[in-house]
Order: C-alpha cells, then sequence, then structure tokens
C-alpha cells in the first residue's frame, strides 16, 4: 500500500456544491456518485444509479438495486484508501474531492480497491466529516433497510392500499 507521509505535493481540489433531495434513496445515490467519482466503476447501469435528481424515477426494483449496490459499496470497504474522515481538508465543507496526485498530510492513498471482486482504479479521494456521512449513507441505509425488511413491506403495501382506496375515480 503507498504511504505518503511528510511530504509536500501539489494539492488540487475540485468539486462543487450540490443539492440532495432530502429522501433515502437520493442520499443513497448521492453517496454512490461520491464512490464513483474517486473510484474507476463505470457498470451495470451504474450511471442511472449515481442520478440523485432523478430519484423519483427509480421503480421500487430499482431502489432495491441501489441499496445492494451501497452496500457492496460500503465505507467500511473503502476507509482509509479513498476516503478519508478528516475535517481539516473539507475546508469548511461536509465533504471535499481532491486529485490524487499528491496530497499534503499523511494518508494512506492506494492505487486501487477490489469491487465486486474485481480491481478498480483509484482516480482521486474524497475527504470528509461525519455529519457527512451519517446523513448521505448510515442514516438513509438504516432506513432502507427498514424499508425493505418484511415488516416495513407490510406496512408499505398497507399504505399503498389506503392510498388506492381513497382515490376512486369514477
Amino acid at each position: 500500500m503507498p504511504v505518503i507521509q511528510n511530504t509536500s505535493y501539489d494539492v488540487k481540489k475540485f468539486g462543487r456544491t450540490v443539492t440532495i433531495p432530502d429522501a433515502d434513496i437520493a442520499k443513497i445515490m448521492y453517496y454512490i456518485d461520491c464512490v464513483c467519482t474517486v473510484v474507476d466503476y463505470n457498470e451495470n447501469n451504474i450511471q442511472r444509479y449515481r442520478n440523485y435528481s432523478n430519484w423519483m424515477n427509480m421503480s421500487d426494483q430499482e431502489d432495491r438495486v441501489i441499496f445492494l449496490l451501497a452496500l457492496a459499496l460500503s465505507p467500511d470497504e473503502l476507509e482509509d484508501k479513498v476516503f478519508f474522515r478528516n475535517a481539516t481538508l473539507c475546508q469548511g465543507s461536509s465533504n471535499q474531492f481532491y486529485e490524487i496526485g499528491q496530497v499534503r498530510n499523511q494518508l494512506f492513498i492506494v492505487q486501487s480497491v477490489i469491487i465486486g471482486g474485481q480491481s478498480r482504479q483509484v482516480k482521486k479521494i474524497m475527504a470528509y466529516t461525519n455529519e457527512w456521512m451519517n446523513r448521505n449513507y448510515y442514516e438513509p441505509m438504516k432506513a432502507l433497510a427498514y424499508r425493505f425488511s418484511p415488516q416495513g413491506q407490510r406496512e408499505e403495501a398497507m399504505r399503498r392500499a389506503i392510498i388506492s382506496e381513497a382515490c376512486v375515480i369514477s
């Protein structure tokens, strides 16, 4: 694993401010977009699952695929490889992307990560705060896990039945 320690390197941050819809699936799609920004992963129609602005166009089955994809792209697999919990590097934001070339600080940066059993090239890194990860991964994943649980599915079926009864068009 390459190690960068106490060496001065050029730093090139990049990114833009985005607005994420206040919906669990949109937040997870944004998380997936961040993963794909730092790792060369472009398979299985993933572009569709990265488009968090279109979250309302996803079917229930696609929501499940997004949930499972986010499980496979867990921060546990990416932490200290391409994602770094480092508020200082965020510079007042909740996350910040950097070109990989070179970074100042002591960071362990790998050249590739294994995703889905295949080696993927690391293109960039992202620094984040705990708040960012909780808001865009852990909390929405917890809500989606419940949504797709047997209890959550029963509640959803009851909610849809009530809505369909209330929307009778004659």
